[in-house]
């Protein structure tokens, strides 16, 4: 018989090197290899924070499953990895976004927007000339341009009439070419139909019908440098000829570009280069602004009214949502819970059906059923000789119709939790009341409530954040309307901030604006987090005064 060789104390035992130890030890190493290779890229993505995040929770994994001994962690870094990934990184991300000016025209970066404003070319005086084209291919599947001046000719011509140009056309935004130009008759000329237009010319063949079409996508960013200009192309049979040279040069010492069409120069601003005539030059780039978008908010008459309005809104839905759900829910639980009353089961059954369809579907019948034309609610009503409701087209009503859709969709919710907490309460309590002589409003107001209250009480605060943010309910039922009439920016009387900040930043008519969407949506993070802080903290106190009923 063998005994086990004590551990010396203070010397950690070393863990046992079975084959889960290996299979552990390879996904490990598989996912450092993981994180090894996407390091480069986000780092030449500029990604910072996600690079970071990243190496955090690569250290995490290895720390927590590597490190002898270690009981509570392997359990809970898998948690933390994913808040950190999807809760943390998202809300640091939209978080720099709100402090930009990220929007249509701000969107490329600075270098992405100076190479984009280089490659414009001088705008011809008058309209440009258009010409034929014919296109060529070698055999290694570079294209050539053959250019004729027998188009509709134009003010811009410059003598371009009757030319004959053929050579290699570059990208847009490379720089001019003067040597592109080939000679087609030392190259060789194939004309077997002796139209003038050659079928061949060297190495070059002339694509026809689907051919040219196929080719299509591959010329529409070429450009040929020919005297006295380059042209474009417009279709696969034709090209305009526009005055030669690049509009715009930067200067990187004075961070300037040099305007030769007006020969002014134009300085770099916020966002974008600001010209000595008022004009600002698209594309403009993103660029961090700080609080201005929050400051914009609030400072600025035509966002400050319309936020307020459906701040106010939002805080009345959300807790009007929640109080008429858990109304509804507690009656209905409460009803059940007398064991004389014949089909629970079937009640149950009956009270969750709005919980079991998709919510985004209840919203669309709903909608279809309050139409004021055609809906069955208003049939239904005027069935009594009642005139019909204006359910969406009348501001108050039109809230109505949201509460109660809400409602429909809530209570079955409500009803469950309120069903189990009712169960978990102890019936001693409540019979001892009786004896005491309470009345059952008594029993229910002084036990019942309250007891249920410190059940329920996190699911009413995780209830009123959910609606808070309910924008498929706003979006498919009412869109948010009606709309407030002189609003200076686009909001509805039903709107809440989610679906505000959706219409504002990305249904405004005037572009895309995620650097303000994103400032709103930092502060709705902020107020559902203070909201949520103040009702945790109510809960407590339930907690302490009726934890020992």
């Amino acid at each position: 018989m063998t005994t086990a060789r004590p551990n010396p104390v203070g010397r950690r035992a070393l863990p046992a090197l079975g084959g889960g130890f290996w299979l552990k030890l390879a996904l490990i190493g598989l996912l450092d290899a993981v994180v090894v290779l996407l390091c480069p890229i986000l780092i030449a993505a500029g990604s910072w924070t996600l690079l970071a995040l990243l190496l955090a929770a690569a250290l995490l994994i290895n720390y927590a499953y590597l490190r002898p001994g270690a009981v509570a962690l392997p359990w809970l870094a898998p948690g933390l990895v994913f808040m950190g990934l999807f809760v943390v990184w998202p809300v640091l991300y939209t978080a720099y976004v709100g402090l930009t000016n990220w929007s249509t025209g701000h969107i490329l970066s600075k270098e992405q927007a100076i190479e984009r404003l280089q490659s414009i070319a001088i705008e011809t005086a008058g309209d440009p000339l258009t010409l034929d084209l014919a296109v060529f291919r070698d055999p290694n599947g570079v294209l050539a341009f053959y250019v004729t001046g027998a188009g509709d000719g134009g003010a811009g011509g410059g003598g371009a009439e009757g030319a004959v140009w053929f050579g290699v056309p570059r990208p847009r935004g490379a720089d001019p070419d003067r040597d592109g130009l080939l000679q087609p008759a030392a190259l060789g000329v194939t004309d077997e139909d002796g139209d003038g237009l050659p079928e061949r010319i060297g190495v070059y063949a002339r694509l026809q019908g689907l051919q040219v079409i196929g080719a299509a996508g591959a010329m529409e960013d070429l450009v040929l440098d020919v005297p006295g200009g380059q042209v474009e192309v417009l279709t696969t049979s034709s090209v305009r000829l526009v005055a030669s040279g690049r509009r715009y040069r930067y200067d990187a010492a004075a961070d300037t570009l040099y305007d030769a069409q007006t020969r002014s120069i134009c300085r770099a601003a916020v966002g974008a280069f600001s010209c000595p005539d008022g004009r600002q030059l698209d594309p403009g780039w993103r660029e961090v602004v700080g609080l201005a978008n929050f400051i914009r908010v609030i400072a600025d008459g035509r966002f400050r009214g319309p936020f307020v309005r459906v701040f106010v809104w939002n805080i009345v839905f959300a807790a009007a949502s929640v109080g008429l759900t858990f109304a509804v829910g507690l009656i209905l639980a409460n009803a059940l819970q007398e064991t004389r009353l014949r089909g629970r089961s079937i009640y149950r059954s009956i009270f969750i059906i709005p919980y079991a369809v998709p919510g985004f579907i209840s919203a669309i019948v709903w909608r279809g059923l309050l139409n004021d034309q055609f809906g069955q609610v208003n049939r239904v009503i005027e069935f009594f000789g009642l005139a019909g409701v204006p359910w969406l087209q009348d501001r108050w009503w039109a809230k109505a119709a949201v509460l109660l859709v809400n409602t429909w969709l809530g209570f079955p919710y409500m009803f469950l939790i309120a069903s189990g907490a009712l169960q978990s309460i102890p019936e001693e309590l409540k019979e001892a009341a009786r004896v005491e002589g309470a009345s059952a409003a008594r029993v229910f107001g002084t036990i019942t409530l309250p007891l249920l209250m410190v059940a329920t009480a996190p699911m009413l605060i995780g209830s009123f954040a959910y609606n808070f943010n309910n924008f498929t309910l706003i979006f498919l039922l009412t869109a948010g309307g009606p709309p407030v009439a002189g609003a200076s920016v686009p909001v509805g009387h039903t709107d809440i901030l989610i679906s505000f900040t959706f219409n504002l930043a990305l249904q405004a008519g005037r572009g895309q604006n995620f650097g303000l969407g994103s400032a709103i949506v930092i502060v709705i993070f902020v107020v559902v987090a203070a909201l949520s802080a103040f009702g945790f903290r109510f809960t407590k106190r339930l907690e302490r005064v009726y934890g020992n009923l």
